[in-house]
């Protein structure tokens, strides 16, 4: 740290010949001032040198205080005064008088210094304290919901390898379609994952373009359909046409797929799941409404956190991370949008979000 920026120049100037009297008042004001005339430089008078060492001349009164070099730093400065018990020293460059530092303002300096210093420790660490705790989600999710779904496909592979030619086209139709559905489901978790990682990190891109809202959530509609077909619910979509939005595409997709998902996991076969989006002022609100179980009011804001995050059964037993929701919320945010729940007037969900239009 040095003391360039610290550099007082505003300061007054005194002919060495002055009476103390004359220039009492101004010192007692500035407690500093400096000594010179127009060929030399011979010092500066501060009130202590009136007290130590009282004489009716300027010159007389001036007590030695080294010039430092203004490349010098603060610790180095303040380690002089000390030794020369003063509380300002004259500043020089290239040899030659530019400036005043002053005790009090570098012993200011260093605590801001030294407080900023501490704030920025503290982010740090708070950062890399949620980076352990991501690092550790990951692992744990990698370790637990991902191991449940490969064990299933290894298992279905294992029957199929020892019983292939023993078995019928309709029981190995089974096993190819339960494979099918759990190689679907790791993919959707991996997904996720990379996405929620990635965002974490701040590497994931942000790419800003024209998106037609109605389109998307029947694209989306359109990739979970066999989902729904396996519980035979039913999925309807409502937006007025032409409803357009300026949003990430693919984050845009995630939230659906998402929302959706979530809505068949937890809807009761022979279930409805509607998705409908509306303007309203600048934003443009969503709503993905299932009639299945509900969420429960203490964990409508738990459900969207990654710490108090607890994973639910689907009606179906299907198993999850959790993570979906809480990828859905950074997304959202992302876009400087909301997300929330809502209980819906017969029963069920009302997951809800908004995105600006521009």
């Amino acid at each position: 740290m040095k003391i360039s920026h610290l550099i007082r120049r505003d300061f007054l100037t005194i002919n060495p010949f002055y009476g103390i009297n004359a220039i009492k008042k101004e010192l007692l004001k500035r407690t500093a001032l400096v000594v010179k005339d127009e060929n030399q430089f011979y010092g500066v008078l501060t009130t202590n040198d009136l007290v130590t060492n009282p004489k009716v001349l300027v010159i007389d009164c001036l007590s030695i205080k080294n010039m430092v070099d203004c490349g010098q730093s603060v610790q180095e400065v303040l380690s002089e005064m000390k030794i020369t018990n003063t509380d300002v020293l004259p500043i020089s460059e290239d040899g030659k008088f530019i400036g005043l530092v002053f005790r009090n303002e570098l012993y200011n300096y260093l605590s801001e210094y030294n407080l900023e210093l501490e704030t920025i420790i503290e982010e740090r660490t708070q950062e890399l304290k949620s980076a352990l705790e991501t690092k550790d989600l990951m692992f744990s999710i990698i370790a637990h919901d991902l191991r449940s779904p490969f064990n299933s496909i290894l298992g279905f592979t294992d029957i199929l390898k020892r019983n292939l030619r023993n078995y019928e086209v309709e029981k190995l139709e089974k096993f190819i379609y339960e494979m099918n559905t759990q190689a679907k489901k790791t993919y959707s978790l991996l997904d996720n994952l990379l996405s929620w990682s990635k965002n974490q990190s701040g590497k994931l891109a942000f790419n800003l373009s024209h998106c037609d809202i109605g389109k998307i959530s029947d694209e989306v509609i359109e990739q979970l359909k066999e989902t729904a077909q396996m519980k035979n619910i039913t999925i309807k979509s409502f937006y007025p046409e032409g409803l357009s939005i300026n949003a990430d595409k693919n984050m845009l997709e995630v939230i659906l797929r998402n929302l959706i998902s979530n809505a068949i996991k937890f809807t009761y076969n022979n279930g409805l799941v509607e998705v409908y989006s509306i303007e309203i002022g600048d934003f443009i609100e969503v709503t993905v409404s299932d009639n299945g179980i509900g969420v429960d009011d203490e964990d409508k804001i738990k459900i969207f956190t990654i710490n108090d995050n607890k994973t639910k059964i689907g009606t179906a037993n299907e198993k999850g991370s959790g993570l979906g929701l809480v990828v859905c919320k950074d997304f959202v945010e992302k876009h400087h949008g909301k997300i929330w729940v809502e209980n819906n007037k017969d029963k069920g969900s009302l997951f809800k979000f908004t995105l600006p239009i521009s």
